[in-house]
């Protein structure tokens, strides 16, 4: 491979910059446009987007241990261990949102429209609203002065619209409401609206809002976050959040002990009586049989049957506990509330029940956290209460088995115990009977002081209960977040550019029009013997010829290279015809023929210009010369050739015209005549150049190109379709066609690396040789 070959390979393989780049400039517009579009709709976007504050609040969370089982007072406070992400779920449900907002009012809405865009104000409000029925509506307010307004209310296909005073209750089958005048507000606006929200919506709306994240994976400090478009209120909310979490906790905490301590309570009421009962019966026996003392023996007896019997009323209140316990679990209700307590220091038994009560109220938290926000077909869902059922399972037979553990305690005790009453009955009847009382008193002061030091537990426990969570940092007023204006608005020029640039290679993409001589060589095998820059607006048919009126332009440069590869083409010494075609008519054949035609005259040769487009002539008017009579007046045999043959002002150059249009000028192109016409004319003349027919259109200029023996196809960049090619290359290829060359027509400069080069051979501007392309030219 030579040398240009390597060029032109090197060239095909790189990235076309500067073609992208035309590709910019030419759609430059539409870049534009679609840019400003684009910013124009962000910028709107970014005017109506309502402004978002949010305002956070730090807090601190204790997560509690497990204490142990034999701890009366964590017996009776001990509740769920909770994680941090539990605790993270309980603060974003919708469960602690519901006791947020009785503190935060977020159901009443009232704006105000200023400047096309809708403010909310609310406590800046100059009215407010006392609404009975209505939730949910819409309601426009236009004041008209300090005491009446007009209100107007769209219900579907039904309209309200009328005049009440302020302070007078509003009431129709749909709404019922009293709005009240707030004097210190002025009104400054036009027309106002409110609304009143459902609970659910408005509990919705700040679930939506609040956010709340770990400040590490291993910190207890929780920032709760919440979003608002009024600035007071999103503060307000996350203390209000805040504030609610650590009630909660709190009442979480003593919701059990406040229940173990009626249980106990009731339990000593009735003690108390029968303890009473028993002193007063033991006094009156004492006073009636004059006792002092009992036996040593007797008051072993009496202190042992105490003893069990005191173990008896244990074991009873046991068995009682568990069985609510039981209860409880097989009905499923309230099983967050779940409490082992009043078992006092117990065995293993009690520990293990401890903790499987704790697992299975952490799973039913996690599952009501769930709920609030998914189904039960959600797999975690599913999968806790598979758990749950599992856990409920367990702990019944637990149950089941200290049940029947205590119960054949209970009938060893009284085994035991009923052998002491046999052995008190051996006693003297005075024995036996004050040992009886003296045996009952004892029993309801020991219930009674367990009872008692039960209830001190809980109570001191109670009293003593604070959360481990609290307040590290009160929320601020609200800080803008969003929108961010300026970016939204770069965001759309960014993207307008995207776009714009984008749009602009589709239509470049989609444009099937020959560019540049990459697509002509590409597209056919025939090679470029010229280039021609466009010509510029101010160049007008029917005055001088552009090579005679600017004889040291590019475009006349360009013209002199087309002359110098003709004599390539054809180089012998005799008469040349150039038939000058194209595929469609606008490309410039005609202009091109009248240019060359007068190139070629400069250098003292005879040329003359035939034009053979009978159908649309135009070659006349390039000369300004009439088209009373013309070839085809010849070719019809109505006039003889010397006399058609008309002189132009410049030396050496002669045109025949196209005359009249015949009606067969397919006819009479292929006639013998043509040819007999061509052999005169090469016998007076050096160059004859055809101008025929656009090739694409008729036939016409087909049989000419086989009897010519130049032939240039004329491509006009910008204008001629690439399916065009396909034809210039069948007609290069074609046996009959002596000489072939292709002339690119209208390519601007500024788009091209021509430079100087026009003047001394195409493709010197790429730094080709002449001898590559002729190669390629028959």
């Amino acid at each position: 491979m030579n040398k240009n070959n390597k060029i032109l390979q090197m060239q095909e393989n790189d990235i076309d910059i500067s073609a992208a780049f035309r590709v910019l400039m030419k759609y430059k517009i539409s870049i534009i446009l679609i840019t400003l579009v684009f910013v124009v709709v962000a910028s709107i976007n970014a005017y109506f987007k309502p402004d978002i504050y949010a305002s956070s609040t730090m807090i601190e969370i204790g997560i509690e241990k497990a204490n142990s089982p034999n701890d009366i007072i964590a017996q009776a406070t001990e509740g769920s261990t909770l994680t941090t992400d539990t605790e993270i779920g309980i603060i974003k449900s919708r469960y602690l949102a519901n006791y947020a907002l009785r503190k935060v009012d977020f159901s009443h809405r009232y704006y105000v429209k200023r400047h096309m865009k809708e403010y909310e104000l609310y406590k800046d409000s100059p009215f407010d609203v006392n609404l009975t029925k209505g939730r949910g509506i819409s309601f426009l307010v236009y004041p008209i002065d300090d005491k009446m307004y007009r209100l107007e209310v769209k219900l579907g296909e039904e309209n309200y619209d009328k005049i009440h005073n302020y302070g007078q209750e509003v009431k129709t089958d749909k709404f019922q409401f009293v709005l009240n005048r707030k004097n210190t507000k002025k009104m400054d606006a036009n027309v106002y609206r409110f609304v009143v929200l459902r609970h659910q919506s408005s509990v919705s709306y700040v679930v939506g809002g609040t956010s709340t994240s770990q400040q590490n994976k291993h910190s207890a400090l929780l920032k709760i976050t919440y979003r608002d478009v009024v600035p007071q209120r999103a503060k307000e909310y996350a203390d209000a959040l805040a504030a609610s979490y650590i009630e909660q906790s709190i009442y979480r905490k003593t919701r059990e002990a406040s229940k173990t301590l009626n249980f106990v309570d009731n339990q000593l009421l009735e003690i108390n009586n029968n303890l009473k009962y028993s002193a007063v019966q033991l006094e009156n026996f004492k006073v009636k049989t004059n006792a002092i003392s009992l036996e040593t023996k007797a008051d072993g007896i009496v202190s042992r049957i105490s003893d069990y019997e005191t173990e008896l009323s244990s074991l009873k209140i046991k068995e009682k506990l568990l069985g609510i316990l039981y209860t409880k679990i097989k009905t499923g209700k309230n099983l967050e509330t779940l409490s082992v307590t009043g078992f006092g220091k117990d065995d293993k038994e009690i520990s293990a029940l401890t903790e499987l009560v704790k697992e299975l109220q952490n799973s039913v938290l996690k599952v009501k956290l769930l709920r609030s926000d998914y189904t039960e077909e959600y797999p975690e869902v599913k999968k806790l209460r598979k758990q749950i059922k599992q856990l409920k399972k367990v702990i019944i037979t637990t149950v089941k088995n200290m049940r029947k553990n205590i119960s054949d305690k209970r009938m060893l005790v009284t085994k035991s115990m009923k052998s002491q009453q046999k052995n008190l009955k051996k006693l003297p009847e005075d024995e036996r009977e004050y040992g009886r009382l003296q045996r009952k008193f004892v029993i309801n002061e020991k219930i009674y002081s367990y009872l008692l030091e039960q209830r001190s537990a809980t109570a001191i426990a109670k009293a003593s209960t604070v959360s481990k969570n609290r307040v590290l940092d009160k929320a601020l007023p609200g800080s803008l977040i969003s929108p961010n204006r300026k970016r939204t608005i770069l965001m759309g020029l960014i993207l307008g550019l995207i776009a714009g640039i984008g749009f602009a290679f589709l239509r470049a993409f989609l444009d099937d029009r020959i560019k540049n001589e990459d697509d002509i060589i590409r597209g056919t095998d025939a090679g470029v013997l010229a280039a021609l820059p466009a010509m510029k607006d101010t160049y007008k048919r029917g005055g001088t010829l552009y090579v005679f009126k600017s004889p040291k332009s590019v475009i006349t440069e360009a013209y002199r290279n087309i002359r110098t590869n003709l004599k390539f083409l054809s180089p012998k010494d005799q008469s040349q015809v150039i038939v000058v075609t194209s595929t469609i008519a606008g490309e410039g054949k005609t202009t091109i023929c009248a240019n060359l035609a007068g190139i070629i005259s400069m250098t003292d040769k005879r040329v003359i210009v035939v034009s053979l487009d009978m159908r649309k002539p135009t070659l006349h008017d390039e000369f300004n010369l009439t088209n009373n009579q013309g070839i085809s007046s010849v070719l019809s045999n109505d006039m003889l050739l010397p006399d058609v043959i008309k002189h132009t002002r410049y030396e050496n150059l002669d045109v025949i015209t196209s005359g009249p249009i015949p009606p067969n000028p397919s006819e009479l192109i292929q006639s013998d005549r043509m040819i007999d016409v061509l052999d005169k004319l090469k016998s007076v003349y050096d160059v004859v150049i055809l101008d025929t027919p656009p090739i694409g259109v008729v036939t016409d200029a087909r049989v000419l190109i086989s009897i010519s023996d130049v032939t240039l196809y004329v491509i006009r960049a910008e204008y001629a379709k690439k399916s065009f090619l396909r034809s210039v290359n069948e007609i290069y290829h074609s046996e009959d066609v002596k000489s072939f060359g292709i002339i690119f027509n209208a390519v601007e400069i500024r788009n091209n690396n021509y430079g100087y080069g026009y003047g001394y051979g195409y493709g010197y501007g790429y730094g080709y040789d002449s001898d590559y392309y002729l190669e390629k030219i028959k």
